[in-house]
């Protein structure tokens, strides 16, 4: 196993530097892997898999790792989530910012940086589909101290030959609903299916097994990492679960006069189905928040070759920054609120740092 696991790295790397499909095969367990190049910290406690928690998942593309720390102190438990979207690139590497930097001194800290791994697998533009669900490269690159990295580039949606169901005719509307309904492909959209069915598609199956994960590690702090249009309403935003309103309030205050950094609030819809803040806070025990920072790609008529990493106005690096000091800012509110469950972790780059240098110096 060790032996095929490092011809798969070896062959992922060189397959990366050309542009080429990640490599996928599946392991001994029937576990389908995607050898994403994540190096975790050293004090990375123990890895699992979202099919621990919905063994149907064992096997398919909607399987996904997951990465746990522990502190000495017995605390609270965060957990993050990139990749419910793969296109939002931000929140993918703010995840991996953190797996690869993280050490935890009280409490626990669970890190998915590819919620929805399916969508990693899946840049076709699908007639229909507006351009921004799968606009952006294959893959990027970025220059750390131990050379040129790359990380996959994904789409929106879950990729349909992995859904299993076809899209619905006549538009997509959450079971629990009384919306209008959304487009077909919102089916494939894992924001749009918590708390997700077993009886569905791949999406709604992943969004299933995320409900029994944050239920059974008992999380306290949830976040989903997202991006939005740079210059639409939901770029710098934080939307918060009505029930913790009062720590993203808090939190945004302290990012403002720390940093001058203007985040937008919101609470969630809570008659809008199907999104992570509002179905993880209403399903869950855990207070639920979602950020979206803004990504240059998302924007009507953004040619397809512009640069997620580089872009002058909004840098990878100082989306990165926002996520990591907005989750800092959350935690410390929260701990302050629930000394009992409190979580307390450092190693993360700080945001003058990400700011100035960008993100390469602080990955592996």
């Amino acid at each position: 196993m060790k032996r095929l696991s490092i011809i798969l790295i070896c062959v992922s790397v060189c397959l990366c530097a050309i542009g080429a499909q990640p490599v996928t095969a599946q392991d001994i367990h029937g576990r389908y892997l995607i050898n994403h190049d994540y190096r975790p910290s050293p004090f990375l406690t123990k890895t699992g898999w979202l099919s621990d928690y919905y063994a149907p998942l064992l096997g398919t593309p909607g399987d996904s790792k997951v990465y746990y720390f522990e502190g000495k102190t017995p605390g609270g438990t965060l957990f993050i989530g990139g990749g419910t979207h793969a296109n939002e690139i931000a929140g993918i590497m703010s995840a991996v910012t953190m797996l690869e930097n993280l050490k935890v001194e009280t409490g626990r800290v669970i890190v998915v940086p590819n919620l929805n791994n399916s969508a990693v697998l899946n840049q076709e533009k699908e007639p229909g589909l507006p351009a921004y669900t799968s606009r952006g490269p294959a893959w990027i690159s970025i220059d750390t101290p131990s050379g040129r990295r790359f990380f996959k580039y994904g789409s929106r949606c879950t990729n349909l030959a992995h859904q299993g169901v076809a899209d619905p005719v006549g538009g997509y509307v959450h079971p629990d609903s009384k919306e209008s309904p959304l487009p077909a492909w919102e089916f494939r959209n894992l924001n749009r299916a918590y708390p997700g069915r077993t009886d569905s598609g791949l999406t709604q199956k992943i969004a299933y097994a995320i409900m029994l994960l944050l239920n059974r590690e008992k999380v306290d702090v949830a976040f989903d990492y997202h991006e939005a249009d740079t210059g639409g309403r939901l770029a710098n935003m934080m939307v918060a679960n009505p029930k913790n309103i009062d720590i993203a309030a808090a939190a945004v205050l302290n990012v403002d006069l720390d940093y001058s950094l203007a985040l937008k609030l919101e609470p969630s819809n809570m008659d809008f189905r199907g999104l992570s803040h509002r179905e993880w806070g209403a399903g869950s025990g855990a207070a639920a928040f979602l950020i979206e920072t803004p990504n240059p790609a998302m924007v009507e008529n953004a040619p397809d070759d512009t640069d997620v990493v580089n872009d002058p106005e909004n840098p990878l690096g100082s989306r990165v920054a926002t996520h990591l000091a907005t989750t800092e800012a959350v935690v410390q509110v929260f701990s302050e609120m629930h000394p009992d469950r409190s979580i307390v972790f450092s190693g993360l780059p700080g945001y003058e740092q990400l700011m100035e240098h960008g993100l390469g110096p602080y990955l592996k």
